[in-house]
Order: C-alpha cells, then structure tokens, then sequence
C-alpha cells in the first residue's frame, strides 16, 4: 500500500513542479505589463485602459525555490484550516462514531433499497444549493472524509464519495444565482443591479446540477457493475479494511450517538456562521429585529478562520463526550494532522505557480492580449471568448473574487462595445471561472478533495475530462438566450 501512494504522490507533485517550470520560462518570454489598480471595499480593483509595459522580473532558480515557501504564507489559512480538519476529524474517528453512524445509515439504506438511488441527487442537490447561495467551497472539504466511507458502505468508491461534496459545490458555485463571491461582485463592479437576472440564473442551476447528477450516477453504476472500473479500486481495497466495513451491524452506544448529535449540530452552527448576515438581514426584513445591533455581531460572515475554531471546539466536545484520556485525544488529533501535511505541502507548491506569474508580471499581460481579441469578434462568440478568457485566469487565480475584481473592469465596458449586456458579460464570467475549479493544480480546494481519497492529479483529470467538455459545451449554449433576449 505504501509504494501505491508514494507513487500516487510523485505524480501529482511532478505534474505540479512541471507546471511550476512552464511558468517561470514564460516569465523570460511573454512580455511584462500591469494595470493601475484602486482599492474599492478594502479590494484592488483593476482601472480600464491603464495597461502599461513594466520593467521585466524573469523568475530564475532562487525564485522559483523561494516561491513555494512564500506560497505557504498565501495559503497559512487553508493550511491551518486543513490540519485542524483532519485532527478533529481523527478524534470523532476514534469514538467509533463515525464508523458506528456510517453502519446505520448503510443498513437503512440496505434495508430500503429502493432508496438508495436518492444518495447521489440528495447529496449534489444539498451541496450545489450551498454553493449556488452562499459560495460553498473550501467547507466542502469537511464532508469528504465523511462521504468517501458512507459511500464505500453503499457499494460505491471514494472517488464519488469526493465527488458528491466537492464537485456539488462546485456545480453550484459555477452556476450560482447569489453567489456573493462571483455573482455579487462582478455585478457590482459591473453597475447591475444586485442579483439581477435570478431567473435565468436559476434555470441554468438547474440544468447545470442535473447535468452533472446524470453524470455521477451513470458512474456510480459502472462501478456497481464492474469494481475494478472505479478511480480507486487499490485504495478503496485498503479503506474498506480499514473501516472494517465488511462486519456485521453493530449498535450506537449513547455516548457515539451524543458524539454524532454534536457534530450534527456543530455542521448546523457551520452554515448559521457563514449565513449570518443573510439571516440577520432577513429576521430584521421580517420583524424589524437587528440581531447585529443586538448582539453585537460582526457584519460578516464566517470564514476559514471562524470555522476551523468551530471546529476545533467540535473535537473537544466530541472527546469529552466519547469520553477519550488526555493521552488517546493527543494520539488520534496528532495522527490526523500528520495525515494532512502531506496534502498541505503540495498545496504551498501549487501556490508556488500563482507566485511566480505575479512576481514575474506577466498576467496583466495576458489578460490585456486577450481581451483586445474580443473586441473583433461576433457578441455571441465574443461573449464566449470572455469565458475562455476566464478559463485562462482561473488558472493562475482560482479566487472567484480575485478573478472578479482582474477581470470584470476591463471585461464590463467591453461588453458595452462589443454589443452584449453586462449581465451576459457577468454570466460568462461566473461560467468560464469556475469549471476549471474542479480540477486546476493551482486551487488548493482540488489539491485537498483529490488528497483525501489518494487519487493522482493525472487520473482525476483524465476522469473528470468527459463532464468539463460537456459542462463548457452547455455554457456555451447558455450563453446564446442572454444576446438574444438582450438579457438586462
């Protein structure tokens, strides 16, 4: 097993440091040029028709091994974030909760299984609305150590157990309809009203998660049919002895139900956290109560910081209440942190791309070539060029926030010109920077999903191919209603 993941491993950081070298040449070859920038709501925000050449920074050898240690210090949060994930996640494993409440759910659905072809819709539907609303992406990563053993129970393998939590947020993130992180933004700062256009927004949720429902079902059927078709056959064959799932049912004692009814509720607190303006504004639209004022509440919502905390407390909880010594609690926490750190590295060395291309100054660059292409073009290709210009950008910044305030200054005037709407301007945005999401070594959030169920980049690249073609495919017919109804 260990030389099945030692390879695993090399070649998802080979293809990482492959890419790290590609880069760093195009800093000696593709000529430097920035934007002037202004800061609107604490954001650098890029100031149309500022493109200037700067003087070039080509990246040598000291810089590119620098890179991945500066790249720790971009990610320290997501670094942190996972750690904490994974000792807490370790400690609620050690209860025998876990296993006990995955061999519940298995037996019912055995028990029912007439039922068991509501796991996959439930579980993307449930994710995709997280995404589509309040831009769920890195608390993804949660359940997927939590999915990837429910979904072994259930005949099925890790990578759909990967799948239902990560690429349904994803779906929902890319096709959102309240978005903050993508729609709210590039709407701002393209002067649409906020959350304009929901209809059609929701219309293409729709259709964008059932599309990938269908996708994941047929494979989940595959794999039913024939287990050595699955993505991780030699993994899952390991994990199932390891979770012991081949044994017969045995019953939740109270203390591993209290454990689970904590950690049920500790995920309720997760999404009040990250809802709480939405929730506050929404009591005071209703009966006038300002919980803010009230309670002296922070006008934002919770992020990577706040969550780790919950769930930090979580784990605390969830020992005292599985009633684990001093002793037992620091073996199973250090044990699932050591477990991330190899994940963790891997991330710093993919930040180390986004590094170099910035230090390098060569991404106002691009951004500038490929928008003066637009301009020549039909509106409807037009409006499909900006979404491979997001591709582009996505992978040097897979921040939807960070793309938006890049992109959308330049991209905003430009479908003024070019004969589309700002809010088809704003969906082909939204479109093209976030399908790649799923599967760019630069995001950190696909390094961590793919991590957990050991899977190489390569073989979740060569996987997920098939639904990306068929997903930009969609969004280009997407995009065709929006000139034609001159979509405001």
């Amino acid at each position: 097993m260990s030389r099945i993941l030692s390879k695993i491993k090399l070649n998802t950081f080979a293809i990482i440091l492959a890419i790290i070298g590609v880069v760093a040449v195009m800093t000696w070859i593709v000529p430097s040029g920035a934007y002037e920038k202004i800061e609107v709501d604490g954001r650098q925000v890029v100031v149309a028709g500022t493109y200037h050449p700067v003087p070039a920074n080509p990246q040598g050898l000291f810089d590119v091994l620098k890179a991945p240690i500066q790249g720790f210090s971009n990610t320290a949060e997501v670094v942190v974030f996972l750690l904490v994930i994974g000792g807490v996640l370790s400690v609620v494993e050690k209860t025998g909760a876990i296993a006990a409440g995955i061999q519940a759910a298995s037996a019912f659905f055995q028990r029912r299984p007439k039922l068991r072809f509501l796991f996959i819709p439930l579980g993307i539907i449930t994710f995709s609305l997280c995404g589509a609303t309040f831009g769920m992406c890195e608390e993804a990563l949660i359940f997927i150590p939590i999915f990837i053993p429910l979904a072994l129970s259930l005949g099925y393998d890790s990578a759909l157990g990967t799948a239902i939590p990560f690429i349904g947020a994803g779906v929902g993130f890319a096709a959102a309809f309240t978005n903050p992180f993508t729609v709210g933004i590039a709407q701002g700062i393209a002067q649409v009203p906020l959350y304009s256009g929901i209809g059609y927004r929701f219309i293409i949720w729709i259709i964008c998660t059932s599309v990938v429902i269908t996708w994941l079902s047929f494979y989940a059927r595959k794999i039913r049919k024939n287990p050595q078709a699955s993505l991780t056959y030699d993994f899952d064959i390991e994990k199932r002895k390891e979770l012991k799932l081949n044994k017969e049912e045995t019953r939740m004692t109270r203390r591993q139900k209290l454990v689970l009814l904590a950690f049920g509720l500790g995920m309720v607190g997760l999404v009040v956290g990250v809802l709480k303006p939405q929730i506050c504004d929404m009591i005071k639209g209703m009966w006038g109560v300002d919980l803010m004022e009230m309670l002296h509440l922070e006008a934002t919502g919770w992020y990577i910081t706040e969550i780790a905390a919950l769930f930090l407390g979580i784990g605390f909880l969830c020992a005292v209440l599985g009633r684990m010594k001093m002793s037992q609690f620091n073996d199973a926490f250090f044990e699932g942190v050591r477990g991330m750190a190899e994940i963790a590295m891997l991330l710093c060395f993919a930040q180390a791309i986004v590094l170099i291309a910035n230090n390098g100054h060569i991404l106002d660059t691009l951004l500038e070539y490929m928008s003066g292409m637009i301009k020549h073009l039909h509106p409807v290709c037009a409006s499909w060029a900006a979404m491979v210009l997001q591709t582009v950008i996505d992978f040097f910044i897979p921040s939807g926030s960070g793309k938006a305030v890049l992109t959308m200054p330049i991209l905003a005037p430009l479908a003024d010109l070019i004969g589309i709407t700002r809010q088809t301007m704003v969906l082909a945005f939204q479109l093209g920077g976030s399908w790649m999401n799923m599967v760019i070594p630069t995001d950190p959030v696909t390094i961590a999903a793919i991590g957990f169920a050991r899977i190489a980049y390569g073989k979740w690249l060569k996987w997920m191919l098939p639904l990306l073609v068929l997903m930009y495919l969609l969004s280009f017919a997407l995009l065709v209603p929006p000139y034609l109804m001159k979509w405001q």
